[in-house]
């Protein structure tokens, strides 16, 4: 079975916005549409600490967030294709129970839960990983597998492929199963 690697923030729910009304709480200096753009980065602006206890804060309460309205058609298609699916995401571990009970809340299919702070760990064993960091996304295109993901301010132009929707980017991993993926994921 075929392991495929999905991101939760930016690509099953629209993370950014919560993420920059955070930071903008948090030091409204901070150029919020220079990030959103992204045409700056925070390096300097707020420490790391603080912005990982943000990220902590938001990913707490991650029931308080809805999907995007295709991320539940997106799972079922790959499951249904006979991938095996490991959500991953730079979270911290005291957020798994947050994560998969938000998980479970929307119903998304799913086979593994990995929370960690290197998801390329996981590549050797996968087929593909679907993201919206360019950091995982040049790692995977390092390790040789698929790589795709919603396109964002951030990550365009950076060479990889990525799409407006969860829809364009299952399209686009069907097309790469025409192109040598296997007869188990010929259904995707």
């Amino acid at each position: 079975m075929k392991k495929i690697v999905v991101d939760i923030d930016n690509t099953l729910w629209d993370f950014a916005p919560v993420f920059f009304d955070a930071l903008s709480k948090q030091d409204p200096e901070i150029p919020i549409d220079a990030l959103r753009r992204g045409e700056t980065r925070l390096k300097g602006q707020i420490s790391r600490e603080r912005i990982y206890e943000m990220l902590r804060e938001i990913h707490m309460r991650q029931d308080d967030f809805e999907p995007y309205p295709e991320a539940h058609r997106f799972l079922a298609s790959l499951k249904e294709a006979g991938f095996h699916i490991i959500i991953a995401s730079h979270r911290d571990e005291e957020t798994r129970d947050a994560t998969a009970r938000w998980l479970r809340k929307w119903q998304f299919p799913y086979d593994e839960l990995h929370l960690s702070n290197d998801k390329s760990v996981l590549f050797p064993d996968s087929w593909a990983v679907i993201d919206d960091s360019v950091w995982t996304l040049d790692k995977a295109a390092e390790a040789g597998i698929i790589r795709t993901g919603l396109l964002n301010a951030w990550n365009a132009n950076r060479g990889h492929p990525l799409f407006p929707g969860l829809m364009e980017v299952l399209q686009y991993l069907k097309e790469q199963c025409r192109c040598g993926g296997g007869a188990r994921a010929e259904r995707l």
